[in-house]
């Protein structure tokens, strides 16, 4: 069945690839974001695939942007939410304003969005949620906390939205991901990690898909792509592995 899928953050990185995906799949798209000329890029791909796609500038950074995107979406059977950014400094070295953007954008607006679609979706007994958190949810991280916070709240989020709605159709999944090839750490002013980061413990923006697409079907509400972060989530929040991680991510 033709689905209409609603894609935040979809001019680059890992939303970009859900692009891909559902339009491969014979999906209508609505994508959202605040780079119109890269939405507008991302649109004429899809559309040379034959897929219908419409795009939606807005900041969802702010309540406004969020309400405008519910207003002007349309029906919604699929609602991807990966719009984000990432963040490390020190405390009190950031501007204040920012990191309440930051927290709105990754948390309380994820919500609000879905206090707008979801009830639709329980109305017709079908559809999907999926919220790209990250495996900072399940760590905490030095010069970055504010970040691993919001996505604390989302992973968290996704798990008490499934108890409510599993049983009427609908399935949610949080992907936590680790470090993943995109722009977004280069946006951020964190390059070096490009570098100091060894190369096994990257992922791609296909595989945070992949993944995803597979928990959806086995209907795990939490999951971790690839095997190495799997593999080391138990012990993440040990002395050891925080050491390790501030050694390899220093500049």
């Amino acid at each position: 069945m033709r689905k209409r899928v609603l894609i935040t953050g979809a001019a680059s990185g890992i939303g970009e690839a859900f692009v891909y995906w559902y339009a491969d799949n014979g999906n209508d798209l609505v994508l959202v974001g605040r780079n119109k000329s890269e939405l507008d890029r991302v649109a004429f791909e899809v559309r040379s695939r034959d897929v219908h796609a419409e795009v939606i500038v807005a900041d969802l950074a702010h309540k406004s942007g969020v309400e405008s995107v519910g207003s002007q979406c349309g029906v919604i059977d699929v609602l991807v939410m990966n719009a984000g950014v990432t963040h490390a400094a020190k405390i009190g070295a950031s501007d204040r304003d920012q990191l309440d953007e930051l927290a709105y954008l990754m948390s309380a607006g994820v919500v609000r969005l879905s206090e707008i679609l979801v009830p639709h979706m329980v109305e017709r007994g079908r559809g999907d949620v999926v919220i790209v958190s990250s495996v900072a949810a399940f760590t905490p991280m030095q010069k970055a906390g504010p970040y691993a916070a919001a996505k604390t709240y989302a992973t968290s989020y996704a798990q008490s939205l499934s108890l409510e709605v599993k049983d009427k159709g609908v399935r949610v999944v949080a992907v936590c991901p680790g470090y993943v090839r995109t722009d977004l750490h280069r946006r951020a002013g964190l390059d070096h990690l490009i570098e100091s980061v060894p190369g096994w413990m990257w992922l791609t923006p296909q595989d945070i898909v992949r993944a995803t697409v597979r928990a959806l079907d086995r209907r795990k509400i939490v999951v971790v792509p690839g095997l190495v972060y799997r593999m080391a989530l138990p012990f993440l929040s040990s002395s050891f592995a925080q050491r390790l991680w501030r050694r390899i991510t220093r500049r």
